[in-house]
């Protein structure tokens, strides 16, 4: 019988091998040509997922960010905690960390270039956002959480996972199933197989990379949101667009909303740590 954990290595292995990432176990800087993009103003307005993580944080807190990338959830937590502690293996992204950090007057945040499979680094709360997609054997990773977290762990995905978010528009137009990341049924089947009970929280908002996922498009803006999410814009593939539109996009008195968008949450993984040692097979003892 096939194990939570081998399936999730199965899926991830289907994508690798479809070729949609990159296989992240090869220690390269995957991130280089993107950092910029996921580097966010630390002082701006908090959304939904910061208030949620906020919730469980305290003054004395070291919070431990694992491929935190350019600081985009932790940073903006520093006012909430002690220290904060990026674990981040992508050189570029740990130049836009640092950047942000400083730009923003941020003095109780430092960076750590280990693997983080191979870091010594601990935490208070030990959280992670849009990294398991990457991992194939996702049992030592969350076990390394686990056990390097003295109070909590988080893990924050969205379902569907970023590369999934336009596969019912590629279905649409295409008729293509594309091979899917493995996400949030993959990695709750594999943590209650470890015997680790999660509270698992839903925020409702839209992926913060898509600002149009929110709606209120005109008809250009939604041809431009479909084309960009193609990432092509030849004659057929505006005519597929115009020819499934009523499909594609919803109506509403504020404008049009992307139907293939609509569903898109960001779950908020998280347990307590304290009482909870796992065993050498990552299973609760």
């Amino acid at each position: 019988m096939t194990t939570a954990a081998e399936r999730y290595a199965e899926v991830h292995d289907a994508a690798v091998a479809a070729e949609r990432f990159a296989d992240h176990r090869r220690r390269a800087d995957h991130w280089s040509d993107l950092a910029e993009e996921f580097r966010l103003d630390p002082h701006r307005p908090w959304d939904k997922n910061l208030e949620a993580i906020a919730e469980y944080l305290q003054p004395t807190d070291v919070l431990l960010d694992v491929g935190g990338g350019a600081g985009r959830v932790s940073l903006p937590l520093a006012g909430q905690v002690r220290e904060v502690v990026l674990a981040e293996p992508s050189e570029s992204m740990r130049g836009q960390f640092i950047a942000s950090r400083d730009e923003a007057g941020i003095t109780n945040a430092r960076v750590s270039s280990d693997w983080w499979m191979d870091s010594a680094e601990t935490g208070d709360v030990v959280m992670t956002s849009d990294v398991v997609y990457f991992v194939r054997d996702i049992v030592p990773f969350v076990a390394k959480l686990h056990e390097s977290a003295s109070r909590r762990v988080i893990i924050c995905i969205w379902r569907p996972t970023p590369g999934d978010m336009d596969n019912e528009l590629r279905r649409v137009l295409y008729d293509e199933q594309p091979t899917p990341w493995p996400g949030l049924p993959e990695l709750a089947a594999v943590l209650w197989e470890m015997g680790l009970m999660p509270d698992i929280r839903v925020i409702q908002e839209p992926p913060w990379w898509i600002p149009e996922a929110a709606g209120g498009l005109s008809e250009a803006q939604a041809m431009d949101l479909a084309v960009s999410r193609l990432e092509s814009n030849g004659e057929p593939t505006l005519r597929l667009i115009r020819d499934n539109f009523d499909q594609l996009f919803e109506r509403g008195p504020a404008g049009l909303s992307p139907r293939w968008l609509s569903g898109a949450r960001q779950a908020m993984i998280t347990w307590d740590t304290r009482g909870a040692r796992l065993d050498s097979a990552g299973v609760v003892g």
